[in-house]
């Protein structure tokens, strides 16, 4: 599957996530594209993220003008695409605005969170040409195009990997739920079939820590120094990736779609032990590489720990690609 966007102009807005929306661009750029990108929210400090995501109308006027800024200084390229991630803060007469100076471009959006986790997302449906979402429940109760998330090419890289293995399982994520306790619990499952885990706990910021503190009796009794407020370095992630066996993921409880560490581990052809049942609906599942473990008891079985991953068809991989993902998305 080979992306090809030659001639094509595209104006990119993505709130900035752990810089895949670097990796995006990236790829479309390769590809031939010209690509404007612009972050999609006008700030990104806690209290802005927050009352966007509580109810973006607080901070209108703010965005609006924002979003104006961007369409004046675009206004006179003529673009193939305009293309969203989220679309947490842009407003309808927004993108009517940007539809009507620029009619022959494809407005396109991808939901990489769940719609009910975006209070913005459903009164902009009608605004797009098309529109991507990551979960599958949520394809199916709004009419939504289905496309599983990507992984970028550093990933395929650690599959040809052949270092010996540091760890036997890996958990590297955001805290959240009963993440934290689900993870030590199978940390010790880990130790009891002789291995040995490496888990990093992550906190956007303080105020979110201190908030889960109050509420969540997994965390309260957690000494701080346990949790990280800054991401991690990619290339200590990488590392870590390719040094280690098994990689964990805890999906939030009201999440169906499956996390961008599900198809990195993918990518780096590890083995997934995961919580999302739903992981079994999706092409590339192998029950010798994905072992899917209840919330409620989670058990390691001993033969999936010992047995070595077991390969998939290439075309699957090439599928999960952010070439594949991006093909998928501007060019079906």
């Amino acid at each position: 599957m080979t992306l090809n966007l030659n001639g094509t102009r595209i104006l990119f807005l993505s709130a900035k996530l752990f810089d895949y929306q670097t990796e995006i661009c990236k790829a479309m750029r390769n590809a031939g594209a010209i690509v404007d990108y612009f972050d999609e929210r006008p700030a990104n400090s806690f209290l802005v993220k927050a009352l966007i995501r509580i109810n973006r109308n607080l901070l209108s006027k703010y965005i609006n003008d924002y979003h104006n800024r961007i369409i004046q200084k675009t206004r006179s390229f003529r673009y193939d695409y305009i293309f969203f991630t989220k679309g947490e803060s842009v407003s309808s007469a927004s993108l009517k605005l940007l539809r009507q100076l620029h009619p022959e471009a494809r407005l396109i959006i991808y939901h990489w969170d769940s719609i009910a986790n975006n209070r913005n997302a459903q009164r902009l449906f009608s605004c797009f040409d098309k529109i991507f979402s990551f979960d599958k429940k949520d394809c199916e109760q709004f009419g939504l195009h289905f496309l599983p998330l990507f992984y970028i090419p550093d990933y395929a890289k650690i599959s040809t990997d052949i270092r010996p293995k540091k760890y036997d399982m890996l958990f590297i994520g955001t805290t959240h739920s009963d993440r934290y306790r689900l993870i030590k619990r199978l940390e010790s499952a880990i130790s009891q079939l002789g291995g040995r885990s490496f888990s990093w706990f992550y906190f956007p910021s303080k105020i979110l820590y201190y908030k889960m503190k109050l509420l969540n009796p997994d965390i309260r009794k957690i000494p701080q120094k346990s949790f990280h407020f800054k991401p991690m370095a990619k290339e200590v992630l990488l590392d870590l990736f390719a040094s280690s066996g098994i990689v964990a993921d805890i999906q939030h409880p009201k999440q169906t779609g499956l996390t961008m560490r599900c198809i990195e581990t993918l990518g780096a052809k590890k083995k997934l032990i995961t919580t999302n049942p739903h992981i079994a609906e999706y092409d590339f599942y192998n029950p010798n590489n994905i072992l899917i473990v209840n919330r409620d008891s989670p058990i390691i079985d001993r033969r999936f720990f010992n047995t070595p991953y077991t390969e998939i068809p290439a075309d699957i991989y090439e599928k999960y690609s952010i070439d594949g993902w991006l093909t998928q998305i501007l060019q079906s």
